[in-house]
């Protein structure tokens, strides 16, 4: 296990960071390269394998019409929606999807100008299949660890060596977010924070560093819950105001007690029924009066726009690897009122990113 190139990345910022690269302009693209990874291959998927753009030109179908002709799944099918709308390639008019003039110049075998047959020459390629097969079964891809062996990801989160890494990597991107995480969620109040599912615990870790009275439990799997005690244990929290509990999210009972759980990217993993037992299992759990916090990509869709693209980017990629999505504020907002909770907020984060805030009230 490379435990000790997390724990010198924790130990960097012990005390903070002034310099933190929230502040540079640039970490949002670094950070939306890495993100949008599959936005391409489902738009090759979907010129290809469906030739979707030659279905709509001159025929505006609902959501369910364009799934039943495809045989597609719901889930993947509405990242993939959400994708097409931020790009301009696709309109929802009174609840029916039109393909938008560049998209019918362009990709329609109907038009004179397609340019579909020169897209298609990727459709072959690994990936591509992959994202059509996941339209049409609704699965997850699996991770392809070596040649002729797959596994989930959360198979491969059980493994030492892949939980190391994905560690690693959720703690530097922790570093990104943290910070600003820390300045939207208001704990004046609080006492202690459920971080649930928290890997290194460096989202609690810059709440207790703002926060001095605050205390926290970081509540993971192994072989996770061993590196978040080194991550802490370097930012000098480790025992005394963190401490980290062993435990699965769906199989135990949640710690009781808390006046906050904070879930950052996590739900987003997950496909809705799972999220739903999360939320009700922290709604039982919190005492009266406590908040739920969620950090993710939420794209906002109160107005009724197209989210920005690089949230349906993302979306993407969370439809093709894992169980879940970016749920939007809406779709949190439904989960969230069918667990119990109300005074439900929405703040505006960086990177595309946003905090969702809601109240357990008796």
């Amino acid at each position: 296990m490379q435990s000790s190139s997390l724990s010198s990345s924790a130990a960097s910022i012990s005390q903070g960071s002034p310099d933190c690269p929230v502040c540079a302009p640039e970490i949002a693209q670094i950070i939306r390269w890495r993100d949008s990874s599959y936005a391409a291959d489902l738009y090759i998927a979907a010129v290809s394998w469906l030739d979707l753009f030659t279905y709509l030109d001159g025929h505006p179908v609902t959501e369910e019409e364009l799934r039943i002709h495809f045989s597609l799944r719901e889930r993947p099918t509405r990242t993939m929606l959400r994708l097409f709308e931020s790009w301009g390639l696709i309109t929802k008019e009174a609840g029916r999807l039109h393909a938008t003039a560049a998209s019918v110049r362009y990709l329609s075998g109907n038009s004179p100008d397609s340019v579909a047959s020169y897209i298609a020459t990727m459709k072959y390629k690994p990936s591509v299949r992959e994202l059509y097969e996941i339209l049409r079964d609704g699965g997850a891809d699996t991770w392809h660890v070596e040649r002729g062996v797959t596994k989930s990801w959360d198979a491969l989160m059980q493994t030492d060596e892949f939980a190391d890494l994905n560690t690693r990597g959720m703690e530097e991107r922790g570093r990104i977010f943290a910070p600003h995480l820390a300045t939207l969620l208001d704990c004046t109040d609080d006492s202690s924070v459920l971080d649930v599912g928290g890997g290194s615990g460096v989202y609690s870790a810059y709440l207790l560093m703002r926060y001095p009275a605050l205390t926290a439990t970081i509540f993971e799997r192994p072989p996770v819950d061993q590196l978040a005690r080194r991550c802490l244990t370097d930012r000098n929290l480790y025992p005394d105001r963190a401490r980290v509990l062993a435990g699965d999210m769906f199989l135990d009972p949640l710690p009781r007690g808390a006046s906050l759980h904070l879930y950052s990217h996590v739900l987003h993993n997950w496909g809705s029924d799972k999220v739903h037992l999360l939320l009700n299992k922290s709604y039982d759990a919190l005492r009266a009066g406590g908040r739920v916090a969620i950090f993710s990509c939420h794209p906002d869709d109160r107005g009724g726009h197209p989210s920005p693209a690089a949230e349906a980017e993302y979306s993407v990629l969370l439809t093709t690897g894992y169980e879940g999505c970016c749920y939007s504020f809406k779709d949190m907002r439904t989960m969230l009122e069918d667990a119990g909770f109300k005074q439900i907020d929405y703040h505006k984060s960086i990177c595309n990113r946003s905090l969702v805030v809601a109240r357990k009230i008796p």
